[in-house]
């Protein structure tokens, strides 16, 4: 079981919207945050995070505990290997919005729908109405209240043991007080720590981008590559993220690079041959920025 595990979560349909996941291992119980980028500051509907493990998926109620950040408590025993997915639920509809995964190659359309349809059939407000249908027992506003307030006077009888019962705080966890932001870049730190130490360099970019560093990715076995940069401000401090792949000169921009990609030649005087296609983030706070590099 790892200590503290981080994942970017990519938006399904648009892939401006991203999270950053990030799960600690508390002993009793796993906490987790997710800091979500690009979306509204205030979102209509309710969100639920999923989490793929083993062929089972466990269902994770997020409490808003900021502008973008949510907060969840779930059982200890989390695989080092998983995929998750948020999804959104807006009335009648539920729509898969972000999706991450530890591992490649998975499937992602298969275990967004399996985690989609758990979340869904998980709904205890449905599976109350169900079972109070079938037992054709009417449950009307007069006696919600009443088993309300029964339940309000036991609780205060075992006030103290339930402060500190670890299925209330998993279950019934209350919002944390707002913490403070934290920059995009220290989300994905881990990540990005482990490219750099296991990636080969791009000199050439490096020496073209003042105050920069460029590493090529490769994710498969054919060589196939992309580009990872970092940029720096005047204080030494990480300005941007860049993420590249590279190719030949056309007129639209490939469609697996999200924001404003700009078009960067390794030969100044054959603007059209061989180069990169850049695209910028601030790191900051993860959005895609317009950033020209000379």
């Amino acid at each position: 079981m790892f200590a503290k595990k981080s994942l970017v979560l990519i938006g399904t349909e648009d892939e401006n919207l991203k999270a950053v996941l990030t799960l600690e291992n508390k002993g009793e119980l796993v906490e987790g945050r997710l800091r979500l980028y690009n979306f509204p500051p205030e979102m209509d509907g309710i969100l639920s995070l999923g989490i793929y493990e083993n062929g089972k998926v466990r269902k994770c109620g997020l409490v808003r505990s900021g502008s973008g950040l949510y907060t969840f408590k779930t059982e200890p025993n989390l695989a080092d290997i998983f995929s998750c997915g948020v999804v959104h639920f807006m009335g009648a509809t539920v729509k898969p919005v972000l999706f991450g995964s530890t591992q490649n190659g998975c499937d992602q359309e298969e275990l967004l729908s399996q985690i989609a349809d758990e979340v869904l059939d998980k709904n205890s407000a449905q599976e109350v109405k169900e079972v109070l249908d079938e037992n054709h027992v009417e449950y009307d506003d007069e006696l919600q209240q009443e088993i309300d307030a029964q339940i309000e006077e036991e609780l205060k009888k075992e006030e103290d043991k339930c402060q500190t019962c670890k299925y209330k705080r998993c279950f019934f966890g209350q919002a944390e007080e707002p913490q403070q932001e934290k920059r995009f870049i220290d989300e994905i730190k881990g990540q990005i720590d482990t490219l750099f130490s296991t990636a080969k360099p791009e000199e050439y970019l490096q020496e073209c981008i003042p105050s920069s560093k460029f590493v090529k990715v490769e994710y498969d076995c054919s060589g196939e590559y992309y580009i990872l940069g970092l940029i720096y401000d005047e204080n030494g401090e990480i300005k941007y993220l860049c993420y590249g792949v590279p190719g030949i000169y056309q007129k639209s921009p490939p469609s697996q690079l999200s924001g404003y990609p700009v078009w960067f030649p390794l030969d100044d005087e054959k603007k059209e041959s061989f180069g990169y296609w850049l695209t910028y983030q601030d790191a900051n706070s993860g959005e895609s920025v317009k950033a020209i590099v000379e």
